[in-house]
């Protein structure tokens, strides 16, 4: 057996420099990127031992908790006949340094919901992700529209909000999260907005061919290889003949300290399942499910769009 020969040395510290530089910007007239670092990403960064210790106190002193049946049987899609399963990688290692048993914890949506008003991520404001579905989906105004990994909803609220005539459904398998996402909805008087506790590789309550649009929002990267596929596959069977299907979730690595930044990542317990989501090859792989269009609209720093259309019939 030969191995490749390790690159230069100056090579390696090229490349370990380049994985601070933000790869990709907003276009000119998009809302702008401006990264920062938040005291809490640096912890989980570079110390996330220590970051799990700190949201397991603060889960456990700090935030709400919101309880229900143990089965989330109170949050049961309509057509459902038993509460949804756990794929097994949800027990294997929490995502973001979260302690054990991670979005399964009762204060995972407050948790959620307040780092979402303070998120430094591109799509983490209202008006960028507005600003990028009337992009996606200009000619779309009502229909049926499936929101998966929807957590405490920012995505969803916005596209309840965006198309008021549209029946909009997120989807997600924290129940803290959906619980939240339902109690936010009443606040804001959204009346065209559903939530439902279901995991996206298996969506059965769902008809085929039942959603004008179907999103998936940063799920991708937090699930080995093998349910990222599940997932896009069952993104297309629910879709209409015809429907535009989007994809909010990282980019490929591109350059070589990209590669290194998702490689940290993985060591670093922040996004374990980082290196088997780019074995998905996400824009291959919707060519190879039969997709047309397959296209990136924008890549900012660690977000992306992927846009693609099912045939018509």
């Amino acid at each position: 057996m030969t191995t490749e020969p390790a690159p230069p040395i100056a090579d390696r510290r090229a490349a370990r420099a380049s994985a601070f530089e933000v790869v990709g910007q907003a276009p000119e007239g998009a809302p702008e990127y401006r990264p920062n670092m938040t005291l809490g990403l640096w912890i989980s960064k570079y110390f996330p031992g220590l970051a799990k210790l700190r949201k397991r106190l603060a889960w456990e002193f700090l935030y709400e908790k919101l309880d229900g049946p143990f089965d989330a049987s109170d949050l049961m899609p309509p057509g459902a006949t038993e509460p949804a399963k756990y794929p097994a990688y949800y027990f294997m290692k929490p995502v973001h340094t979260y302690p054990h048993p991670g979005p399964l914890h009762s204060a995972f949506g407050p948790f959620v919901a307040e780092f979402n008003a303070r998120s430094p991520f591109y799509f983490g404001k209202p008006e960028t992700t507005r600003y990028w579905l009337q992009r996606a989906y200009p000619d779309f105004r009502r229909g049926r529209v499936l929101d998966i990994g929807c957590g405490v909803g920012p995505i969803t609220f916005v596209m309840a909000e965006l198309w008021p005539e549209a029946e909009v459904i997120g989807i997600d398998l924290s129940p803290s999260a959906i619980r939240y996402a339902r109690r936010e909805a009443e606040r804001r008087g959204l009346k065209n907005v559903q939530f439902y506790h279901l995991d996206g590789g298996d969506m059965r309550p769902f008809a085929d061919a039942s959603f004008d649009v179907v999103n998936e929002g940063y799920v991708l990267h937090e699930v080995p290889t093998y349910h990222g596929r599940a997932i896009c596959r069952e993104m297309v069977r629910v879709a209409k003949p015809g429907a535009t299907l989007t994809w909010f979730d990282w980019p490929p690595a591109e350059t070589p300290g990209d590669l290194i930044r998702r490689e940290l990542a993985v060591k670093r317990d922040s996004e374990p399942f980082m290196l088997q989501y780019l074995d998905l090859k996400l824009e291959q792989y919707l060519v190879e499910l039969g997709l047309e269009q397959v296209e990136r609209l924008v890549r900012v720093g660690q977000a992306m769009i992927v846009r693609a259309r099912k045939p018509a019939a």
